[in-house]
């Protein structure tokens, strides 16, 4: 009980925050709710499709050095995830009436990707216990988040522009979080292989994965502002 409340914390700290940066126009509970069942869902087709490209990545590549490790981070963990997550969002509460402020496309994406971050904490914690449970609960859990947010913010721009556009503002999300979660998983992986920390210290590459982590945190606290300020204007006149 104690793992399991340690993985479901920092998850529940998130969610509770973004709702209450939502401070003009609340979403319904119980879509929200259903959002982060769609996210635990989620999990599902990105197992399922990491594990077929990874096979195929060790087969036909060597296992060490960067191209390899770029290729697990980007193309197999970064973009199953962020794709599963995207497409929970984009086809369940992007076409529903009560998405109705660029903001919700926030409030949507971190709900999605708290619900993957929730089964995806509840493994790692009951396999590897209390220090991977405080390690995720402040890095790999709101990393999750911070993803979120970045792709919300286009999904948001995307469902108030127009036709043309709105494509563009979704693939930009998607692929924005996509890069930023590769980073990170990047110098994560990398800390890892003995061939490159003998070059490069395992304290510069976790470092190198803060630094990406910050930026990220950085630029999602910006997008929830520019979007609190789009509501706000939508709530005065």
């Amino acid at each position: 009980m104690k793992l399991l409340a340690l993985s479901l914390a920092p998850v529940i700290a998130i969610v509770w925050f973004i709702y209450w940066m939502d401070q003009y126009d609340k979403e319904p509970l119980r879509a929200l709710f259903k959002t982060f069942v769609l996210g635990g869902f989620a999990i599902l087709p990105a197992m399922l499709y990491q594990y077929f490209t990874l096979s195929w990545l060790q087969k036909y590549t060597e296992q060490e050095g960067w191209l390899y490790y770029a290729g697990i981070s980007f193309l197999v963990v970064a973009l199953s995830e962020e794709s599963a997550k995207f497409l929970m969002v984009r086809y369940y509460a992007y076409p529903r009436p009560f998405f109705n402020e660029p903001f919700d496309g926030i409030i949507y994406g971190v709900m999605v990707a708290m619900g993957f971050a929730s089964i995806e904490n509840i493994g790692y914690v009951t396999e590897y216990g209390l220090s991977t449970a405080f390690s995720r609960m402040f890095l790999s859990v709101p990393a999750h988040g911070c993803f979120g947010v970045l792709m919300g913010y286009y999904v948001g721009l995307a469902k108030f522009s127009g036709k043309g556009r709105a494509g563009w503002l979704m693939a930009r999300g998607l692929v924005l979080s996509v890069v930023f979660h590769g980073l990170y998983d990047l110098f994560l992986f990398v800390q890892q292989d003995s061939g490159i920390t003998s070059h490069i210290p395992a304290a510069y590459l976790f470092g190198s994965a803060l630094l990406s982590y910050a930026v990220a945190i950085r630029l999602s606290w910006q997008a929830i502002k520019l979007h609190q300020a789009i509501s706000k204007n939508n709530f005065h006149s």
